[in-house]
């Protein structure tokens, strides 16, 4: 069944909604006169003409009513209906600056990274900054998605149906969300790599497929590990967009960094051990840094390739995998982050290029990615998370 459609406006009556009526009967709408209409926070009651001369993917309302409530009308949606309230969505609010000023052009390209999969995700995708809300009318400025013009375009929004945020949160900002929205912040908590990796270092499903992950607490830790694997990351333990992280590896007597800094990759080689101690003193500090072994990683291009999922519990409270992108990190780079030179395609574009494959033949592989991602995320579930 296919519930995309497109929110048109129309001259007709103020709270008036227009469906073709095969779109109705896929709804369930076939006998309904009256329902309550929601986009986010904002819900209207609304009556319900059937009408031949709509087209079946269009869904039509009256300008004002679209304008009152603030629904940008170049989105794809998906409609759901739960009892008598018919659900226009999804939309997701993205919460990654603590003030506007910040949302610039760069960034925006950068939060493209996040839509590049939207013919699957559809629904209305929204940044914005924590000083754009509007807790008295209960409503965001931010930029949408637009689809048509694969960029984001600025508007005013009522407070979306779920928020994942980038940002810290104070308890009362956390308590006003929960209280319009309820329990649909994602990422509301935060916990460090080393929390993440204790709890699913214990998952017997999950625990085996990790690299040995420890607390830095000396320089001895490192020389330790990187002589029993041969290479090691030290990474930090709140980190993120990859700053800060090392790579550290042995050849023959010589130890190895490489990192990148300020836009730059830098490899330093280390024959006296003294010198690399002196280094590692210097830039690590006792509980703040992550020691794990390294990985493999797929390389293309000079370039170390990974993959995330963007993970979404459906209106059931599962969790599906939306999308998964693989990303492929600037040549000599330790790092795939887009933030730090790294170019990100659909996973199954990635793994076709990794493999020389037809897509049918790495679909298998992307369906494996995206069942662990599952299970990781119910493992959290399970914790609270």
């Amino acid at each position: 069944m296919n519930n995309s459609v497109l929110i048109k406006g129309c001259t007709g009556k103020y709270s008036e909604l227009v469906i073709n009526p095969r779109k109705a009967v896929m709804l369930n709408l076939e006998k309904k006169k009256f329902a309550i209409l929601s986009f986010g926070s904002q819900k209207h009651y609304v009556s319900i003409k059937i009408d031949n001369d709509v087209p079946e993917e269009h869904i039509m309302l009256s300008r004002r009513l679209i304008e009152k409530m603030h629904i940008p009308d170049y989105p794809i949606y998906e409609i759901a209906v739960d009892k008598n309230e018919i659900k226009i969505g999804p939309f997701i609010g993205l919460l990654v600056a603590e003030e506007g000023k910040y949302l610039t052009t760069s960034c925006l390209n950068k939060m493209l990274d996040y839509v590049r999969e939207y013919s699957k995700l559809h629904g209305a995708v929204v940044v914005f900054a924590l000083d754009k809300v509007d807790t008295a009318n209960l409503q965001i400025e931010g930029y949408c998605f637009n689809p048509n013009t694969n960029n984001w375009q600025r508007g005013i929004f009522p407070y979306p149906q779920s928020i994942y945020r980038t940002v810290g949160l104070s308890g009362k900002w956390k308590n006003h969300f929960l209280s319009i929205i309820g329990d649909k912040i994602f990422n509301s908590r935060y916990f460090s790599k080393w929390d993440l990796y204790q709890w699913l270092s214990k998952n017997n499903e999950i625990g085996h497929h990790l690299p040995c992950t420890s607390l830095y607490r000396s320089y001895q830790d490192v020389l330790d590990l990187v002589e029993m694997y041969g290479k090691i990351y030290i990474k930090p333990v709140y980190g993120l967009q990859g700053r800060g992280i090392v790579q550290v590896s042995k050849n023959d007597d010589t130890f190895v960094f490489k990192y990148r800094e300020d836009g730059v990759n830098h490899s330093i080689e280390l024959k006296d051990l003294g010198e690399a101690i002196d280094f590692l003193q210097k830039r690590f500090y006792d509980g703040r840094y992550l020691i794990q072994q390294a990985l493999e990683l797929i390389e293309f291009k000079g370039g170390k390739i990974d993959f995330r999922c963007i993970m979404q519990k459906n209106q059931a409270g599962v969790w599906v995998c939306k999308a998964v992108i693989g990303r492929r990190g600037e040549r000599g780079s330790v790092v795939s982050n887009i933030s730090s030179g790294g170019t990100a395609l659909p996973a199954i574009d990635a793994l076709s290029l990794l493999f020389s494959a037809d897509k049918k033949v790495v679909y298998p592989l992307k369906e494996k990615i995206e069942f662990f991602a599952i299970k990781v995320c119910n493992a959290l579930d399970e914790l609270g998370g």
